[in-house]
């Protein structure tokens, strides 16, 4: 669940910060996402939370301890990743 909040809060931060000319998206395919329709950009980021949260529902009641384990084991690197986010939207926000 937060890496969920965190892709949604990184959503609405970077919707905020590109129509403000504050930033500029390094993620390619967001990129071409944000050219295409900002409104297409964050309904993409919010199918990507919603589906993140299901699968991990999913991979939590139907699969092995084993692979829930590596499953834990990639979710903790892409939270860590989304932290790492999280910091320097808030460094922008609050400093920019």
């Amino acid at each position: 669940m937060l890496i969920s909040l965190l892709n949604i809060f990184d959503g609405f931060a970077t919707h905020f910060g590109l129509l403000h000319n504050k930033i500029e998206e390094s993620n390619p395919i967001m990129h071409c996402l944000w050219m295409s329709s900002p409104a297409l950009f964050l309904t993409v980021k919010m199918m990507l939370s919603i589906s993140i949260s299901y699968l991990s529902y999913l991979v939590y009641k139907l699969s092995s301890t084993r692979f829930r384990k590596l499953y834990t084991t990639c979710l903790l690197g892409i939270f860590i990743l989304y932290l790492a986010i999280f910091s320097i939207h808030l460094y922008w926000l609050i400093v920019l």
